[in-house]
C-alpha cells in the first residue's frame, strides 16, 4: 500500500512537470542524441551539427550558453577547459568521451541532458529532479526506438 503510493505521488509529479521544462528536456535530449551520434566521426562545427536549425537565435544562444556551462561542469578532462572556443572545447570533450566504454557515454550523454535541461529551464528545480525527469525521458525514448 505505501509502495503504490509513492507510485501514485511520483505519477502525479511527472505530470505536474511544465511544458516549458519538458520542452527544453527535448532540446536537450535532441542535442544529446547529436552528440552521441558525432562520436564516432566529429564535424568541424559541432556547434551547427548539434543544434536543431529551427532554433530561434534567442534559443540558440541559450543553447550555446548551457552547453559551454554543461561542458564545463562536467570537466572530463581539465585540458578542455584551456579552450575558450567552444567547438575546440567539445572537440576535446568528445575525444574524452571517445576514450569512454560504451555504457559510461551513454551516462555522460545522460548527464549532458539533465545538465542542460536545468540551466535551460533556469535551474528552479534540485538537479536530481532534472536528472530523474532526464533519466524517465531517455528510457522511454530507448524504449520507443526498440
Amino acid at each position: 500500500m505505501l509502495f503504490e503510493k509513492i507510485k501514485n505521488k511520483f505519477k502525479v509529479l511527472l505530470n505536474d512537470f511544465d511544458n516549458f521544462l519538458d520542452s527544453h528536456l527535448n532540446i536537450a535530449l535532441q542535442i544529446t542524441t547529436e552528440l552521441k551520434n558525432i562520436l564516432s566521426e566529429p564535424p568541424s562545427d559541432i556547434i551547427s551539427a548539434i543544434i536543431p536549425a529551427s532554433i530561434t537565435p534567442a534559443l540558440r544562444q541559450e543553447i550555446i550558453t548551457a552547453i559551454d556551462q554543461t561542458v564545463t561542469a562536467l570537466n572530463l578532462a581539465e585540458t578542455c577547459n584551456q579552450y575558450t572556443d567552444l567547438n575546440e572545447k567539445l572537440n576535446c570533450f568528445i575525444q574524452q568521451v571517445q576514450k569512454m566504454d560504451p555504457d559510461l557515454q551513454e551516462a555522460v550523454l545522460q548527464k549532458i541532458t539533465s545538465l542542460m535541461t536545468g540551466i535551460l529551464h533556469g535551474k528552479s528545480l534540485k538537479q536530481y529532479m532534472y536528472d530523474l525527469y532526464a533519466q524517465i525521458k531517455t528510457s522511454a525514448q530507448k524504449a520507443a526506438v526498440k
